[in-house]
């Protein structure tokens, strides 16, 4: 198995947008919203990273913790949560957390590394990328 085999690595490979770019001074505190993704689009960044969760009802979300605690106004363990009271909580107190759905469908042109950070997120992401057919730009790492 080669690297060159797979659209994914296509050339030209370049630095990825980790959480969207959230070193980035305009993403500072946005990291993973929609808002620091299309600002990494913007910079010219083909690859993106993020990890996802499952909501209690199996809704994927890019976010890097399995709570809301540190960059959101909620509080909560991911998994514990609907979708629906997720849904309330805003990074930073401004941007809603995306789906994975969200930026496979908003950033068609990009590459993404995506982290599962739990099986049943795994399972779920599988069957995200089925449904909507997002084989080629999408690199699942289960962590």
């Amino acid at each position: 198995m080669k690297a060159a085999d797979y659209a994914f690595f296509d050339v030209p490979f370049a630095a990825y947008a980790h959480r969207g770019g959230a070193t980035y001074r305009p993403d500072l505190h946005r990291e993973n919203s929609l808002h620091a993704f299309h600002e990494a689009v913007a910079l010219g960044y083909r690859y993106l990273e993020t990890d996802v969760h499952a909501t209690r009802d199996g809704v994927l979300l890019a976010f890097h913790d399995g709570v809301l605690d540190r960059v959101t106004d909620r509080t909560g363990a991911i998994a514990d949560l609907s979708y629906a009271q997720v849904a309330e909580a805003r990074i930073h107190g401004i941007d809603p957390i995306p789906r994975l759905s969200e930026l496979l469908v908003t950033f068609p042109d990009a590459r993404f590394n995506i982290d599962a950070k739990y099986q049943a997120a795994v399972e779920r992401q599988v069957k995200n990328i089925q449904e909507l057919h997002a084989y080629q730009p999408v690199s699942v790492n289960a962590i």
